[in-house]
């Protein structure tokens, strides 16, 4: 990762973060707390077949609240499919462009590429956990959007659009809505236990944030690593 965004050409007239200087340490805290989550949890759920007790008394109050067959819970499951995260993050990537925020436009790629790896190829196999036949722990759905989600929520936090900070804080809350709702239609359609999509999110946060700390590191100006909150237009 390192080459990569060492090749990525600075905006000028200064690089702007992705996490400002103030926020690294919240960041790194959300890391540490995201992967103790997902460590308790799997083991906790290691080889389960059937459902814990939180479990069982959460997935049934979500499947009772929401009807099963409703159109917008299909839809929302369906934004973890392959196509439509290649869609959001071609979207997420495409905005970063237009800002020349080139390092905002590896974060969603890289980002939720990674973060589904995790869990597809080594989490998933390592946990072992089974929902009707197939491992379900850490949910790859809720990790693609959930890591979509973080990254535009850190783009739209950290960048100058829109310029009224509480427009920013409500866009990137949206996202933040937009795949708590994935990871709730998920446990209502008895694709995945509640605790699938918790781990699944954690891992998201813990890798697009480290992603973010790491593309900052490699990509500001010397003068910027040193002041920590450098601008970068767009």
């Amino acid at each position: 990762m390192a080459e990569i965004a060492s090749s990525v050409p600075s905006d000028l007239p200064g690089y702007r973060p992705l996490l400002a200087h103030r926020l690294r340490a919240p960041a790194v805290a959300a890391i540490v707390l995201a992967v103790i989550v997902i460590t308790v949890l799997g083991i906790h759920h290691a080889d389960e077949e059937v459902p814990g007790c939180l479990d069982g008394h959460l997935d049934a109050l979500i499947s009772s609240w929401l009807y099963r067959d409703h159109v917008i819970t299909g839809a929302l499951v369906t934004l973890g499919d392959p196509a439509p995260i290649a869609i959001l993050i071609a979207v997420v990537a495409g905005g970063a462009a237009a800002a020349r925020r080139w390092s905002g436009v590896l974060l969603p790629i890289i980002g939720t590429i990674t973060a589904a790896t995790l869990t597809e190829v080594i989490l998933k196999p390592l946990i072992g956990r089974l929902l009707s036949g197939h491992l379900s722990f850490p949910s790859g759905h809720t990790t693609a959007v959930a890591a979509v989600a973080v990254a535009a929520a850190v783009l739209i936090v950290s960048g100058r659009w829109p310029r009224s900070a509480a427009l920013r804080i409500l866009a990137g809350v949206t996202t933040v809505v937009v795949a708590s709702g994935v990871a709730i239609s998920l446990v209502a359609l008895r694709i995945h236990y509640l605790t699938d999509t918790v781990a699944g999110a954690c891992v998201a946060i813990a890798t697009v944030l480290a992603i973010a700390l790491g593309l900052d590191h490699w990509c500001q100006p010397g003068t910027a690593r040193q002041g920590g909150d450098g601008g970068l237009a767009g």
